[in-house]
């Protein structure tokens, strides 16, 4: 199964005003990953562009992309926040309690009698990253951050969606795919995200499941590769390539879910825009979530608060 994943908007979370942002996962059977190169090939073709830059196109041509998404076995996840439900001084005080348990972790660590001899720095390093904005700048944090729920909705989405014997060869294998930030280097909140996902998915706030008669014979190719007893699977076996920040220029997928995220975020900053909401309207069942038919989560962290501006959301939610 191949996982791609973008945003929309610079994360910046302005004192004034209205901003949105929006984090989308695609999820693509390993056997349709072909289709979806040549369709982006033929559009890069027919627009005469080297590659599909959401941003770039006519909302006309958005449109007709959203359409291809709903016509074969893709599907989405979509996340979206706003400087109404964050704002900085929010953000800086969730980093400060994120470093605080970080140190509670070390704390308990040596308790419990930790022998790794690079626990400490390890642990150091990265309470300095969660508290200083001058390690890792608040937009690069945030985003790095709820990444982190969105690979594991993706995941989950992936694992419930494609359940049926049909797909039992797409789901032998992983690969999560992000569009990366800067040539040839990790952006800091990249490097943030490659470190902590699999302690963050280890931990208690996310729950990976999978169907029980898998592990029946013949044993499911998931339940084979990826169980470890009867319910629990092995997060280094799923994440066995990790995670994959590439060019967008070198995955039609990417190019993809950049569209997705560009649409997102433009129908709520753009409510009146019919056109757009029209490419809305043609991935929205297929962003819904498999718990509570949700097509988008607006997601906050504790110090956060309610929106104000429910009306923005309704179109897209």
């Amino acid at each position: 199964m191949h996982l791609y994943f973008d945003e929309s908007g610079d994360f910046a979370f302005p004192a004034d005003g209205f901003d949105a942002y929006a984090q989308a996962a695609l999820i693509c059977p390993d056997s349709f990953v072909d289709k979806i190169e040549h369709y982006v090939m033929n559009q890069q073709s027919e627009l005469g562009v080297s590659e599909l830059h959401a941003a770039e196109l006519p909302d006309e041509k958005l449109v007709e992309i959203c359409r291809f998404l709903t016509g074969g076995p893709l599907s989405l996840v979509g996340q979206v926040t706003d400087n109404k439900v964050m704002t900085d001084e929010q953000i800086i005080v969730h980093r400060e309690t994120q470093a605080a348990q970080l140190e509670r972790n070390l704390e308990e660590y040596k308790r419990l009698g930790g022998k790794w001899p690079g626990a400490e720095a390890w642990y150091q390093r990265h309470i300095k990253r969660a508290q200083l904005a001058s390690r890792v700048i608040n937009s690069e944090y945030v985003q790095a951050d709820l990444f982190v729920g969105l690979i594991h909705a993706a995941l989950f989405k992936s694992i419930v969606l494609y359940s049926n014997d049909a797909w039992r060869d797409d789901l032998v294998d992983f690969h999560f795919i992000l569009d990366r930030k800067l040539p040839g280097k990790l952006a800091a909140g990249e490097k943030d995200l490659n470190v902590l996902l699999m302690p963050r998915l280890g931990g208690n706030d996310y729950e990976i499941v999978f169907p029980t008669n898998w592990h029946e014979e013949p044993a499911h190719p998931f339940a084979a590769k990826f169980a470890e007893g009867r319910s629990r699977l092995s997060l280094n076996r799923i994440f066995e390539h990790g995670l994959r920040f590439e060019s967008s220029s070198d995955h039609a997928g990417l190019q993809l879910v950049d569209t997705v995220a560009y649409v997102i975020r433009k129908a709520i900053l753009e409510p009146e825009n019919d056109v757009i909401h029209g490419a809305y309207a043609h991935i929205r069942d297929e962003l819904r979530t498999e718990r509570d038919g949700q097509a988008l989560r607006l997601v906050r962290y504790a110090t956060g608060q309610d929106s104000t501006e429910e009306a923005r959301y309704r179109l897209v939610l």
